[in-house]
C-alpha cells in the first residue's frame, strides 16, 4: 500500500485543483493492487469538501468497505466514496461501524448545515416544544 511517508507528493498539495489527476492515479492503482477490475471512478467538486472522489465496484458491502478503509487511510483528508453493486453482506450495526472508521481514518469529523441548531434538534425529538 502507498503511504503518504514515502510519497513525494504532499497531502496538501492533494486537495487543490489540477492535483485530482494524481488522486485518481492513485486510487487506480490501489483498485488494480486489490484485484478490483470493472470499477467507474468520478469526481467532482464540493466548495465544502474539495474534490470528492466516488468509486463504484461490482463487489459485496464488506469487500467494498473493507476496500473504502484502504484508500481513506492512503487518502486522509480526501474524500473518497466507495459504492458497491454487489450484496449488501453487513448488518446495520457493521455498516455504522464501518462508516464511522472510514471517517475517522480520513480524519473527517459531521458537518452541521448552516442554520443547524443542536439543541432545538433535540428538543424536537423529545417533543420538548
Amino acid at each position: 500500500m502507498t503511504s503518504w511517508g514515502s510519497n513525494a507528493t504532499s497531502q496538501s498539495s492533494l486537495t487543490t485543483g489540477a492535483s485530482f489527476v494524481k488522486v485518481k492515479e492513485l486510487i487506480e492503482v490501489e483498485l488494480a493492487k486489490q484485484g478490483v477490475s470493472g470499477y467507474k471512478l468520478e469526481w467532482y467538486h464540493d466548495p465544502d469538501w474539495g474534490y470528492v472522489y466516488i468509486v463504484e465496484v461490482n463487489l459485496n458491502a464488506r469487500r467494498a468497505l473493507e476496500l473504502n478503509l484502504k484508500l481513506q487511510e492512503m487518502l486522509p483528508g480526501i474524500p473518497v466514496v466507495v459504492k458497491w453493486t454487489g450484496e449488501t453482506d453487513v448488518s446495520e450495526s457493521e455498516l455504522e461501524d464501518y462508516l464511522l472508521e472510514i471517517m475517522a481514518r480520513g480524519g473527517f469529523r459531521p458537518r452541521a448545515p448552516p442554520g443547524f441548531d443542536a439543541v432545538e434538534a433535540v428538543r424536537e425529538a423529545r417533543g420538548d416544544y
